[in-house]
């Protein structure tokens, strides 16, 4: 049997479970924030839905749970690595488009294209734009050191994302086109050099 000890302010305070090799969990909605060491027990757990109603969690709260691959909060997927003390600045940056957490790229990058794809909204685009060279070289190093990065983005999503990135238009202009052409051909990464020729040629005539 499951058991979640919610409090009157609805912190988690404890988790229960009869089965001490539990995979999956999924936390109840009104849960605002979890304490720490709740999950302890249960180092099996990969998989963990956060509710809409999260606000924020203890550093540890996931302390011992070393397989953990999979948090998914607010439609949005993201890999919590192996750094469990950035967890709470993934959930702040996830629930207030707050970017200013110092968190891994790894993490970092591929939470923020969800965010953009799903609303497309001003703070996000203008992150991207402001970092747009930074992200650059990660997309490129993501496809060139692919099995380096198939813990947090698959060759075919960074690919994709690139490709849509591009022909937004909001990044990649008649200005700074020549730019990113360089880098990439430099990084002899073609797939993404052919993307940007190709977009050179058909859209900024």
């Amino acid at each position: 049997m499951e058991k979640f000890e919610i409090n009157e302010n609805g912190t988690l305070t404890a988790y229960h479970n009869d089965d001490k090799n539990v995979t999956e969990i999924i936390i109840p909605e009104g849960v605002k924030f979890i304490e720490r060491h709740v999950f302890s027990e249960y180092g099996k757990i990969y998989s963990v839905v956060f509710p809409d109603s999260l606000e924020n969690l203890d550093n540890w709260a996931f302390w011992c749970c070393f397989e953990l691959s999979e948090i998914k909060y607010r439609g949005i997927t993201f890999n919590p690595d192996a750094e469990m003390f950035k967890k709470p600045e993934t959930v702040d940056m996830i629930a207030n488009k707050n970017y200013s957490h110092v968190i891994s790229h790894r993490i970092k990058y591929p939470v923020i294209f969800q965010i953009y794809f799903r609303d497309s909204d001003d703070v996000t685009t203008a992150y991207i734009k402001k970092h747009f060279r930074e992200i650059f070289r990660f997309l490129i190093n993501a496809v060139i050191f692919q099995d380096s990065y198939k813990d947090c983005i698959t060759l075919e999503n960074v690919l994709k994302i690139t490709e849509n990135l591009i022909k937004s238009g909001k990044f990649i202009t008649k200005r700074n086109i020549n730019t990113y052409i360089k880098i990439a051909d430099e990084k002899e990464c073609y797939e993404i050099f052919d993307m940007l020729i190709d977009y050179k040629e058909e859209v900024l005539k």
